[in-house]
């Protein structure tokens, strides 16, 4: 989606599927999976593009944190021509997009997980499956009251295996809940705006974190202000990659074993800076605060070939996973 890709991270995972499991899968399941699935994303993308403007509220709610507010607005003129606000907490962040300029004033590098999970729960987010998700079946369900087909999945990385959910509106084929890697996103009280179908209300949890979303999107009548696309004076000013490679792992060591009886996964985010160093390291989520540090140790050695863009070396961000065994 459009928005991700502001805030997007190179997801560094490590995939597997056994082909014994693979032959179990029923093979016309998989196509009426895939076919239910496809139908509910476009359900929710405008045909032809027209210009809009959409707000956001959203309310965070997290152990240890208590509540707190932020705020997205964003007007959009074009595929390539829009500007983005962001507001939370002490994190502020103005995106400028108009044609091949982007335009920052603030740090990404630094944003939040609340905010860059709102970049992808907004407007609605969109799934697929891939070599790692096995279907085990299509269910008729009912979700927020309203009449659905589920489907039922696992997801296969190695010897680790997700039971996840992927559930679609029956009347209105749109996506309404999708459970995933221990997350659930749940899409309700649908509107409609250029022939495609949105949602005004978004919930996501994982674990103890929840964001409730309230959005409105209405069509953008009449001129554009000339400065609304204008870069301000302190941007800071970055091209559209025509030509892109991504980073590459060089050195990336990994927690030793210890002589627990618990296998624990901390998430992190960072940055890969042009030298291929990582640069702003924090923790996304962790199963043990004690291991906090050493993670962020761990990660902040980790070394690549940066990515280029058109011929330069950029920075981008990394959202990576740390398995730690038996501790």
């Amino acid at each position: 989606m459009r928005r991700s890709a502001h805030l997007a991270s190179v997801a560094l995972i490590l995939l597997s599927l056994s082909e014994g499991v693979r032959a179990q899968e029923d093979i016309q399941l998989r196509e009426r999976a895939i076919t239910l699935v496809e139908r509910a994303n476009a359900a929710s993308v405008a045909r032809p593009f027209a210009p809009y403007e959409q707000t956001i509220l959203f309310h965070v709610y997290s152990h240890g944190k208590g509540t707190q507010e932020g705020h997205f607005a964003s007007v959009t003129i074009g595929p390539r021509s829009y500007r983005d606000e962001y507001d939370y907490g002490d994190f502020h962040l103005l995106v400028v997009v108009n044609g091949d300029m982007i335009a920052d004033v603030g740090n990404r590098a630094v944003a939040p997980l609340e905010v860059r999970k709102l970049t992808t729960l907004n407007p609605i987010n969109h799934v697929s499956f891939d070599s790692s998700d096995v279907i085990r079946g299509i269910q008729e369900a009912s979700v927020a009251g309203r009449p659905a087909q589920c489907i039922d999945f696992e997801t296969i990385v190695g010897e680790r295996r997700d039971a996840n959910q992927i559930c679609v509106d029956r009347q209105l084929g749109t996506l309404v809940r999708v459970r995933t890697s221990g997350e659930t996103i749940t899409n309700s009280d649908f509107f409609s705006l250029h022939g495609a179908n949105y949602p005004a209300r978004i919930s996501y949890e994982n674990g103890d974190l929840r964001i409730d979303l309230e959005q409105t999107m209405t069509h953008f009548e009449g001129m554009p202000d000339p400065n609304l696309l204008v870069a301000p004076p302190d941007a800071k000013i970055m091209k559209v990659c025509l030509a892109y490679v991504r980073p590459y792992g060089q050195n990336l060591p990994q927690p030793k074993p210890g002589t627990g009886n618990q296998n624990v996964d901390v998430m992190l985010h960072g940055t890969i800076g042009p030298n291929g160093r990582i640069h702003d390291p924090m923790i996304n989520r962790s199963g043990r605060d004690d291991l906090n540090d050493e993670a962020l140790k761990i990660f902040s050695s980790w070394t690549f070939t940066p990515a280029v863009c058109n011929g330069q070396p950029i920075e981008i961000p990394a959202d990576i996973t740390l398995h730690f065994r038996n501790r």
